[in-house]
């Protein structure tokens, strides 16, 4: 099965090889900006829009009047009409410069959302044998469009395979996922584009599949193209969670041990190791007052009575899908002596906790607790 994969593979590879083409084959751009934007779009259809702008700035670099590097530009702007740009980008573009493709893409680019399908239709059957304009018919909301796409314009169908691969891991293209065909429609699409989009959408296919250990790998190698600011980093801190998620838990529930010996001892050393500076930490003590802020001045206040005991016990952990929030829910038990009275109280308590992933580490944010089969603190 591997050796027919490789051959079938390789035997794409070289068809795509001998018989590259072009988004736009005439373009308002000189010969070597028009290699760079087409090179642009192709990053555009890959959802590769901030590498889209660079080569669609590196094109005007080499060809000021280059208007179809300003078309991409303004594709990968916002058409939100309070506060896109696309329209004003649109604006500063001379029309009467563009090839017939390109005005027809300044067109689709400038109509309204309600009236963009509509158009679409007509642009295509007006270009039929555009693979920039058949692109604008492909939608999530028919998957078969992609594979139509691929069958059509194979050699600029790198975006198309990777969507296919979507749709095969969801089961849209049969009745139960296809992992196999999923990955293998990403590997066409790394063939045809050696860009991070695809590694990214393996990766996420991966935990689609719970095999995180190759999710984490493949979103390396997409977040190894430009590590800063990279928007493949939240993915990849998530699967690199869930692959480690045993350790996790683990240290998770230490923290929570420890922030309370902390609570007990009145160590603010320790108890800011697990709390923020920049956000107010809310509790709710298991006296049943009201919520309030837990600051230094209330955490070293002096107490009208004395541990004798305290022990946490069956905390369990649940995380938020993107791994960033993790929620504590535990029992606590133990005795305390009141000062003034030396009276023994014995202590049983049921609580919560909110904890988010920072920079730093894992942080508390939130706590909450009451009485269970016992008494609380005292007010």
């Amino acid at each position: 099965m591997k050796k027919i994969l490789l051959t079938s593979l390789m035997s794409f590879a070289f068809l795509i090889n001998a018989n590259a083409q072009q988004w736009i084959e005439k373009t308002s751009c000189n010969k070597d900006a028009s290699k760079i934007v087409n090179e642009a779009i192709t990053s555009l259809s890959n959802l590769e829009h901030l590498m889209a702008i660079g080569m669609a700035k590196a094109a005007l670099v080499v060809d000021e009047n280059c208007e179809c590097a300003k078309l991409v530009i303004a594709a990968a702007a916002s058409n939100n009409s309070d506060w896109g740009s696309r329209s004003e980008k649109l604006q500063n573009i001379n029309v009467k410069s563009l090839t017939e493709i390109e005005r027809t893409w300044h067109i689709l680019l400038s109509t309204s959302n309600d009236n963009y399908n509509k158009a679409v239709e007509k642009a295509i059957s007006m270009h039929p044998n555009s693979p920039l304009i058949n692109w604008f018919g492909t939608s999530v909301g028919n998957w078969e469009s992609f594979r139509e796409f691929s069958k059509k314009f194979p050699r600029n169908s790198s975006a198309a395979y990777n969507m296919m691969a979507y749709a095969y891991a969801r089961g849209d293209y049969g009745k139960e996922p296809d992992f196999d065909s999923a990955y293998q429609s990403i590997a066409k699409s790394l063939i045809l584009h050696k860009g991070p989009n695809a590694l990214d959408s393996e990766a996420e296919i991966a935990a689609m599949q719970g095999d995180y250990e190759k999710a984490v790998n493949s979103q390396l190698k997409a977040f190894d193209y430009a590590p800063f600011a990279s928007p493949y980093l939240p993915k990849l801190r998530t699967y690199s969670r869930n692959l480690n998620k045993e350790n996790v838990v683990k240290n998770l529930k230490q923290a929570q041990i420890d922030v309370q010996e902390a609570i007990e001892n009145q160590n603010i050393e320790v108890w800011k190791n697990y709390t923020m500076d920049d956000m107010k930490l809310m509790t709710g003590d298991s006296s049943l007052t009201k919520f309030y802020e837990q600051t230094d001045e209330l955490f070293l206040e002096k107490r009208n009575f004395s541990w004798d005991s305290f022990d946490l016990r069956d905390i369990d952990v649940n995380f938020s899908p993107d791994m960033n929030m993790a929620i504590l829910t535990f029992y606590a038990s133990g005795a305390y002596t009141l000062n003034e009275s030396n009276e023994k109280v014995d202590y049983s308590t049921r609580a919560s906790a909110v904890w988010i992933a920072t920079d730093s580490g894992w942080k508390m944010v939130h706590a909450n607790w009451a009485p269970f089969g016992g008494a609380g603190i005292p007010q």
